[in-house]
């Protein structure tokens, strides 16, 4: 201990005697200016953890680390000094936590911009602590100035805010965290700054700056260590320290993705908190906060600037760390929604042919379903004249999944040139646009829903369909089909009367016969199409069981206890994955909950969650297993595809329509979908019926899309030479 102590004192006489040179103010006022305008853009950027709370006490114990542990062995001179500075040394911390968790909860324009009244709350502990007669007319002046900007950046701040609280909690959040760094640093001001009587701190900027930062250090590690054990991600063996969509993440692991922007922001802060001092420390309270008042406005105007650029140059900032982007879809707040795409300009000179559906999200099934139609188009004809996009109902990025970025439907339909649409499938044909905005979850200030469109699109969220979407929309409407969706609803066959083609996986009603037609689901010819893509994803595993269950199944310990008689049984091991990480979707801590299961039952070699959200790497982790099971539509029909045995169970009307009309393998082995507690049972008759691998059965369902498939398109005339 005393080792470390003396090298400390050592590291921090060093310091001090390197700071000591005595500057010109207005480099200090420089570096405090410019060092808050970076720490604000940088700390800007940083993507939102799963827990903002953790991750901005942790990051606040990061920037005081080095100052505050050379501040454990400083000094003052003058030991009525401690006090004081004590009292400064915690508003300091508290400051900075506010300002780091305020940029990941409403943004910084919001946070900075609710710090302008920062003037006002200044005068106020400035009476309380010296009386009215210490107040100048530098205070009068900043408080009237401070009620000014206030008002003038107030449009600007709601502008720029970047989404990442609702509106509904921003003024709780906004009010709580910008009391406490408003108090703060009108606490730190008062008692920091010189006196008009000439009474004036004689301790070094370097030891008070250091001392303070102890102090600050001291209080915050406690909460640190706090974090630290309440925060843990748990960890099983296979399973690294990854994203979890369905439980807050660890925010040490989150720390760890962002540390070179971390370090950075650390080194910023430090840097202009050190030359806020000596200001401080040689100007009167007024004259300083006089100061603040340019630097808010800098920063304001920088982040105004920043995001401003960002727009016009349709760029989104990333993080090179797959934790993080992972994360961030993970929960679905979409903040990163796709600027990449919207705000480019769309060609003008060529029919468009728009493939729609619910892309925006995760859930490998309906992401399948824009890249398998695009490819089957491609293969039946030439569409080289044509310019295709991929759309949802807003846009978003999701080359992280390993598909391409999706734009917005509105961004279509206040166009003069000749649209086509294809309602790519899934289960949407219910859906209202309320609801599809939910999975979303989109930031309230993009662009995209300030646009007329949008405006026209929206105006009745409740009642307008989300993904069977009206040619009444479109200025210069062309062919509107559907490619197989599901769950029809009673608004939604108004709507479709006015398409030129309506295919579906539901079984048609009577007074439908005719009207539409009745085909399986477009993911069937996945093998046809990407088999090669698939293998060159194949997973690390081998002879494994691959499965999957939705977030619904809370029965943890029966599915666990089916698993493990299985695995005992056949000797295989087993692979949870999601076949979706949107919320209501499937749920990595359930899966962990299972690995234990399994292993207080007696299995615990060769049992492993897989986290990738890739689509072609999950489905190569199905086309590889020796069995599926699962409660997904869509892990079955690739289980059928690749000719997997697979298990259904717990299954809803669209799995138990796949199996009865479509999965030939199941009707010559006579199995349906089962029920959680006979999985085992199930799952060994699927893999003693040699139907189940047999190939012609899949292609006798990839035949019969491709015969309706050739149908929809000859009747919407989009390849007219057929």
């Amino acid at each position: 201990r005393s080792f470390i102590q003396s090298n400390l004192r050592m590291a921090s006489s060093l310091l001090s005697r390197m700071l000591r040179l005595q500057l010109p103010l207005p480099f200090y006022v420089i570096t405090w200016w410019a060092g808050s305008v970076l720490y604000a853009l940088i700390l800007n950027t940083l993507p939102v953890p799963p827990n903002p709370w953790a991750f901005s006490v942790l990051t606040t114990t990061l920037i005081l680390l080095v100052p505050g542990c050379l501040g454990l062995v400083t000094k003052l001179e003058n030991p009525t000094d401690y006090p004081s500075n004590r009292v400064i040394g915690v508003c300091n911390m508290l400051n900075i936590w506010s300002v780091v968790l305020g940029n990941l909860l409403i943004g910084g324009s919001a946070t900075y911009y609710l710090k302008l009244g920062e003037p006002l709350v200044v005068l106020l502990v400035e009476v309380m602590v010296y009386g009215k007669r210490s107040l100048t007319r530098e205070h009068s002046r900043n408080g009237a100035i401070s009620v000014l900007l206030l008002v003038i950046f107030h449009s600007t701040s709601l502008y720029l805010a970047p989404g990442r609280g609702d509106s509904k909690n921003f003024f709780h959040h906004g009010t709580i965290i910008a009391l406490i760094s408003i108090v703060s640093v009108a606490i730190k001001v008062v008692l920091g700054a010189k006196r008009s009587n000439g009474s004036m701190d004689k301790n070094t900027s370097v030891s008070l700056f250091l001392y303070r930062s102890g102090v600050g250090l001291r209080c915050v590690l406690v909460a640190a260590v706090l974090t630290l054990i309440i925060d843990r991600e748990p960890e099983t063996p296979d399973m690294p320290m990854s994203v979890n969509p369905d439980m807050p993440m660890s925010a040490l692991s989150n720390m760890a993705a962002a540390l070179p922007a971390l370090i950075t922001i650390a080194i910023t802060q430090n840097m202009y908190n050190y030359a806020s001092l000596v200001v401080n420390k040689r100007k009167l309270a007024g004259e300083y906060v006089n100061g603040k008042i340019i630097k808010r406005t800098l920063v304001i105007v920088a982040l105004f600037l920043s995001s401003h650029y960002s727009k016009s140059a349709s760029h989104t900032v990333e993080t090179s760390n797959e934790n993080f982007m992972a994360s961030s879809a993970s929960r679905i707040s979409f903040n990163s929604m796709s600027n990449s795409s919207f705000g480019e300009e769309l060609p003008v000179s060529r029919e468009r042919i728009v493939l729609f559906g619910a892309m925006a999200r995760h859930n490998f099934g309906d992401i399948l379903m824009g890249e398998i139609f695009d490819q089957n188009l491609r293969n039946f004809c030439d569409i080289s004249h044509y310019d295709v996009f991929f759309a949802d109902v807003l846009p978003r990025d999701m080359r992280e999944y390993g598909v391409r970025s999706v734009r917005g439907i509105t961004e279509f339909m206040d166009s003069s040139i000749r649209t086509h649409v294809v309602h790519v499938g899934g289960q949407t044909g219910h859906i209202s646009l309320q609801h599809a905005i939910r999975y979303i979850d989109p930031d309230p200030e993009h662009p995209i829903l300030k646009t007329n469109s949008w405006k026209k699109f929206s105006a009745n969220p409740e009642k307008t369909l989300g993904y069977i979407v009206s040619k009444a929309f479109f200025d210069n409407p062309g062919a509107f089909i559907t490619n197989t969706i599901g769950n029809i609803s009673p608004r939604a066959e108004e709507v479709l009367a006015d398409f030129d083609f309506v295919t579906t996986r539901d079984i048609i009603k009577d007074e439908y016969e005719g009207a539409r037609v009745f085909a399986p689901d477009s993911v069937i010819t996945i093998k046809n199409l990407f088999g090669e893509k698939i293998a060159a994803h194949k997973p690390e595993y081998s002879n494994y069981i691959a499965v999957q269950f939705r977030k619904k199944q809370r029965n943890t310990t029966e599915i666990a206890g089916q698993l493990a008689r299985l695995v005992k049984e056949t000797g295989y091991g087993v692979v949870l994955f999601r076949a979706g990480a949107a919320p209501g979707h499937d749920s990595l801590e359930l899966y962990r909950r299972v690995v234990g299961e399994m292993r207080a039952a007696g299995v615990s070699d060769n049992v492993h969650v897989f986290t990738g959200l890739d689509i072609w790497d999950i489905s190569s982790l199905i086309a590889h297993s020796e069995l599926s099971i699962g409660t997904s539509l869509h892990v079955r029909i690739v289980s059928f595809a690749f000719s997997v045995p697979r298990v259904t169970f717990n299954a809803k009307s669209k799995q138990k329509n796949m199996i009865a009309n479509w999965d030939f393998g199941a009707m010559v082995c006579q199995q349906e979908d089962t029920t959680a507690d006979q999985i085992f049972e199930t799952s060994k008759a699927a893999l003693e019926c040699l139907a189940y691998k047999t190939e012609a059965n899949s292609a006798k369902a990839v035949q019969m899309y491709r015969n309706v498939f050739r149908d929809m398109i000859t009747a919407t005339r989009i390849c007219p030479e057929t």
